[in-house]
């Protein structure tokens, strides 16, 4: 009589003691996230790895912010109008120094003509480059008188000290040739630009103007 053959079943193999430390759970792995809905890492930070490692958050640290400078406010009334007498003065001044340069050549003396001729130098060439320095002198004139009307009007304490020296210098002339100012129209015209040119710094050291050229400062708190 045969008898059956005996398959053992290895986790019953008497010969073998099963493991007594639990397993995971069914569909879990060895962390115990189930496997197949592990959570997805989000946008800008890295998977827990087996370390635990995170991405480094922001410090929240804000660098300080200033406040910008204060712009100036309106210019003035006495600013603006000493600024168009600075202005009317350089139209009167370019106009008589223009006018002037037309008679450069025959301020010439005797003498000087006279070199110029053993010089061997043209007369006509002479006079031509004198009248157009003279032209170029006045151009470069108004320049400064535009500069500083315009400058003074944005409350620039330059521009004010720049016009207060031209004005100083102006003044002492006036003193000190006062009587050549009325022999001529030139003349005459002459002093009106200085005068304006003068009123127009004085208004710009009005109590009402000495604010607006004083330097606000950068960081007010």
């Amino acid at each position: 009589m045969s008898t059956p053959e005996n398959n053992p079943d290895p986790g019953n193999n008497p010969q073998v003691p099963p493991d007594p430390r639990p397993g995971p759970p069914g569909g879990a792995d060895g962390a115990g996230n189930t496997i197949g809905n592990r959570p997805e890492p989000q946008y800008g930070q890295y998977a827990s790895g087996p370390y635990g490692y995170q991405a480094a958050q922001p410090s929240g640290y804000v660098s300080p912010s200033f406040p910008a400078k204060p712009a100036k406010g309106p210019a003035p009334r006495e600013v603006l109008i000493g600024s168009w007498l600075i202005l009317a003065a350089g139209a009167l001044s370019f106009i008589n120094n223009v006018i002037t340069s037309f008679d450069l050549p025959s301020l010439l003396t005797p003498e000087e003509q006279q070199t110029i001729t053993d010089g061997g130098m043209d007369g006509q060439s002479v006079n031509s480059f004198l009248v157009s320095f003279g032209i170029v002198v006045a151009v470069i004139g108004l320049g400064f008188y535009i500069l500083i009307g315009l400058m003074v009007r944005r409350g620039k304490n330059w521009a004010r000290i720049l016009g207060t020296v031209f004005a100083a210098f102006s003044l002492i002339s006036i003193v000190t040739t006062a009587g050549t100012y009325f022999s001529s129209p030139l003349g005459f015209l002459a002093l009106l630009s200085s005068l304006l040119g003068i009123a127009g710094i004085v208004l710009l050291y009005l109590p009402a103007s000495r604010p607006y050229f004083r330097s606000a400062p950068p960081y007010p708190y």
